[in-house]
Parts: C-alpha cells; sequence; structure tokens
C-alpha cells in the first residue's frame, strides 16, 4: 500500500511540474537587473526582454533594482515566489564573487538561485594609458617591472571586476602592483588618461570607446578567444599569458525551488532568441558575446566561476564590510 501511495505521489508531481510548464507564462514575467539603467547589464536585458515579449505573447518587464554591487536586486529575487515570474539577470558579483569579499550578504549564494540559461560573456581587455610606452605583453610587464615604484592599476573600486583583473594579472606576471580603487570608471579612466596610473583590466564594452579613439591602449583579452569588437588585439595565449583567463558575463537565475520544467522552458525560449543573428549582431555590437545554452551548461559553469574566483578572493585577501 506505502509504495502504491508513494507512486501516486510522484505522478501527481510530474503532472503538475508539466501543467506548470504548460501554463507559463500566462501573466507578465520580471526581469530584476541588480544596477541602475543604462550600463551594459540593463542594455542586455532590454534586448533579452523585447525578444522574450514576442516570442511569449505576455508582457516582459525589466525592473533596476541597484546597490550593494547587486546584492540588493538579487536578494529581492531571491524573495520572490519560486514560480518563473521572477527573473534575475545576473553577473559575477552577486552571483558568485561577493560572498567571498562581503562580511555580510542578504541570501546564501549557493542556495538561493536556480541556475537557468547563460546570456552573454563580456571579455576583459588589459589597456595602458599613455604613461606606458609598451605595445605588448611582454613589454609592459618589462617596463612596469623596471618602475622603481612598481605598476599601479585602477579599477571602478574595490570588488570589481577591474580590481579581481588588475589583481590576477599582477599575481600572474610578478608585477610589484598597488590597486588604485575610483568611485566608478569614468573617475579611474580620467587618471588613466591623465598618465596617473598605469594599466587597468576591465569589460571590453566599458573600454571600448576610449580603445577606438586611441586614448587608452590594448594590449590583449584576457580570455582564450580575440574578442570580436576588437579583433586585433591578441588573446591571452598569443599575448604570453595564457593562464589569465577572466572576464564578465550575464545570466539568468530564478528563485531557488522553480519548477525544473519551467527553467527548461524559460531556458529554451532564451536560447532560441539568443540564436536569432538579428539579436545576436546587437549583443555583439555592445561588445559582447551571445552565448545560450542549457541551466546544466549554466550551473556547471558557475560552479568553476565559484571555485576560481574563490581562490583569486581569499588569496588577495579583499574583504568588503
Amino acid at each position: 500500500m506505502r509504495s502504491c501511495w508513494k507512486g501516486l505521489a510522484v505522478a501527481l508531481l510530474l503532472a503538475c511540474t508539466g501543467t506548470a510548464a504548460a501554463a507559463w507564462p500566462d501573466a507578465s514575467v520580471r526581469i530584476v537587473v541588480p544596477y541602475a539603467a543604462g550600463g551594459s547589464t540593463d542594455v542586455v536585458a532590454r534586448l533579452v526582454a523585447a525578444s522574450l515579449q514576442t516570442r511569449l505573447g505576455q508582457p516582459v518587464v525589466v525592473e533596476n533594482m541597484g546597490g550593494s554591487a547587486g546584492n540588493l536586486g538579487a536578494a529581492a529575487v531571491a524573495r520572490s515566489q519560486p514560480d518563473g515570474y521572477t527573473l534575475l539577470m545576473a553577473t559575477p558579483g552577486p552571483a558568485v564573487m561577493n560572498q567571498f569579499m562581503y562580511r555580510k550578504m542578504p541570501f546564501d549564494s549557493a542556495k538561493a538561485f536556480t541556475p537557468v540559461v547563460s546570456i552573454a560573456d563580456f571579455p576583459s581587455v588589459l589597456v595602458v594609458g599613455p604613461k606606458v610606452k609598451a605595445t605588448t605583453v611582454k613589454d609592459f610587464v618589462a617596463e612596469l617591472k623596471a618602475a622603481p615604484k612598481g605598476a599601479t592599476y585602477g579599477s571602478a573600486g574595490v570588488g570589481s571586476t577591474g580590481h579581481l583583473g588588475g589583481t590576477v594579472l599582477v599575481a600572474s606576471t610578478g608585477l610589484n602592483g598597488t590597486h588604485v580603487p575610483y568611485r566608478g570608471s569614468a573617475p579611474m579612466l580620467q587618471d588613466l588618461i591623465a598618465g596617473n596610473i598605469d594599466f587597468t583590466v576591465d569589460t571590453v564594452p566599458g573600454l571600448m570607446s576610449f580603445i577606438t579613439a586611441g586614448t587608452v591602449r590594448a594590449l590583449a583579452v584576457t580570455g582564450k578567444d580575440r574578442a570580436p569588437a576588437i579583433p586585433d588585439v591578441p588573446n591571452n595565449a598569443e599575448a604570453g599569458i595564457p593562464g589569465i583567463e577572466m572576464g564578465s558575463w550575464l545570466a539568468f537565475l530564478a528563485p531557488a525551488g522553480t519548477p525544473r520544467a519551467v527553467v527548461e522552458k524559460i531556458a529554451s525560449e532564451v536560447d532560441a532568441a539568443l540564436k536569432d543573428p538579428a539579436m545576436a549582431k546587437r549583443i555583439q555590437d555592445l561588445g559582447a558575446v551571445p552565448t545560450g545554452g542549457t541551466p546544466q551548461d549554466l550551473a556547471r559553469f558557475m560552479a568553476a566561476e565559484t571555485a576560481k574566483w574563490k581562490a583569486v578572493i581569499e588569496t588577495a585577501g579583499i574583504r568588503i564590510e
């Protein structure tokens, strides 16, 4: 009798899960961007939202909820109903890195979310200002190793992509490097162009206009592939720093407990949207690379990212109150 009831319970669970997936979406879908409007994360979120709205026949709304390096918006999604109607446009910070830097987190990064689908990769690039004369990474390392006071690298703030990227580069190349945090990318880039700091490592979209204008010089993409937006810049192996692989990325996460069938359906719709040539080109024009895939693909990727950045952050001793 017990086995009969158990079998009935499993059958009912599967039936309910299948019904939920078939019904989704029968209401508007909310995408929470945990940063202010206007940045690369927000722009990509709105492109994806517009495509999904057409595909699904339901409103797909983007809500900006900035604060605490992405933690505020991520926490709001973690507290939402796990029904597929609230999604987080996640970046490495709230999804992976912040848990190892912030002494107090408003959610448990390992348990709060269900991976849904990868959206895009943002390659990072090493750039120098006019103060540095080197045009290759080899010469860059030699020049800054010879500098009496060592090298200085800037970032948009403690714990930012630029901070962690510069930390990895300094450790991997043996430079005597000092991190100079700023309140945002704009003042950091102003100081880089003015020659007050030596270099930065940040995403291609954030640096693209400066590279094109020639006010900063790109030496290497810090990844295995060249960036489509700057195809003449060598990748990490070509530049002689194959062990340095970093960049930013975007992915959809759902609250933990979201039905598997619903997660799979969202992933399938997003993956199809990203394969549309027009959509892919619009993302590429931002300096990013559309990705897609399955929830399983994203789960494996995030596990690797978590292990990598945990080691980097703990070795560097980065802590934020």
